[in-house]
């Protein structure tokens, strides 16, 4: 484990629980969530768009996945973003994941939002498994979805970030990191033994053997795709350090990887940054299928 993380295993309870809470010091996380619920509902309504909702892509409640796509004359297959919410895997769903789908209709992209299971009513690894089965769902059913198969992008947003790395990692040997044509990794956790320390694992409940096997920053990356890693330069600094051991431990096995701290932003509001079509990383987003926003 990176010496960086040293500190946070340190830390009293308390003081490590407050780190891991970005509420508590984001400008306004209550207002921030609600406008990507109504982002989503609007984009759900907006008549330039096809939306497909809760497709089931296994058979657990919550394994369903959105899809918004832009509804013109062209029926060529379309390049997608996936995004995986956050919600340290215990809360949240993709009712918020469709806060960017009408910006990026209007790049000619389609947008899934992919739900997944909750600890503890799963483990973190079945959690994780569902992410794998869900981006299979979506290659395998690409044609009937109208989506461009090889053009299948991966965003993870918090728990989510940790999500789309596991993918990149292969962490469960199932190689659907050959699915993917570039990823977006946005305030995640990679290394989870702090995480285990912290009240995130009262419902969690991850194991040591967890703990080791689904840390991304305990593999080799096996995707050798475009990878880029957005942080929000007010969030907490047990999120920075997750982030800035990621880039330097990735630097040398990804020679794609693009790194972006964004002014300002804190854990909530820095998925604004999807909402911008000349942000840095909507422009990485766009650059890994040979795309500029002029296109």
């Amino acid at each position: 484990m990176d010496s960086r993380f040293d500190t946070q295993m340190a830390l009293s309870f308390e003081q490590l629980d407050f780190q891991l809470s970005p509420s508590l010091s984001a400008k306004d996380a209550g207002a921030a969530l609600n406008a990507m619920v109504a982002r989503t509902l609007a984009a759900q309504r907006d008549p330039a768009l096809d939306v497909q909702i809760d497709i089931p892509y296994g058979p657990r409640p919550r394994q369903k996945l959105d899809i918004y796509g832009p509804k013109d004359a062209d029926s060529a297959p379309k390049p997608v973003i996936v995004f995986i919410h956050g919600g340290f895997w215990q809360e949240g769903d993709k009712s918020v994941s469709g806060f960017a789908a009408s910006r990026f209709a209007a790049l000619g992209w389609a947008s899934v939002s992919l739900g997944y299971s909750l600890t503890p009513d799963v483990s973190l690894t079945e959690l994780t498994a569902e992410i794998h089965d869900g981006l299979q769902y979506i290659a395998t059913h690409a044609a009937a979805l109208g989506i461009d198969a090889d053009k299948i992008i991966l965003a993870g947003h918090s728990a989510g970030g940790h999500l789309a790395a596991s993918v990149i990692c292969d962490v469960l040997g199932r190689g659907v990191h050959r699915l993917i044509r570039g990823a977006v990794l946005i305030s995640g956790v990679f290394e989870l033994a702090p995480i285990a320390r912290s009240y995130v694992n009262d419902l969690t409940r991850m194991t040591d053997a967890e703990i080791n096997a689904l840390s991304p920053l305990r593999h080799k990356v096996k995707a050798q795709v475009p990878v880029h890693i957005l942080i929000g330069s007010d969030e907490p600094e047990a999120f920075q350090v997750q982030s800035a051991v990621l880039r330097d431990s990735w630097a040398s096995e990804l020679p794609q990887l693009t790194f972006h701290m964004a002014a300002g932003r804190d854990h909530f509001d820095v998925l604004e940054e999807l909402c911008m079509p000349t942000s840095v990383t909507v422009r990485s987003i766009l650059q890994m299928i040979g795309q500029t926003a002029e296109d």
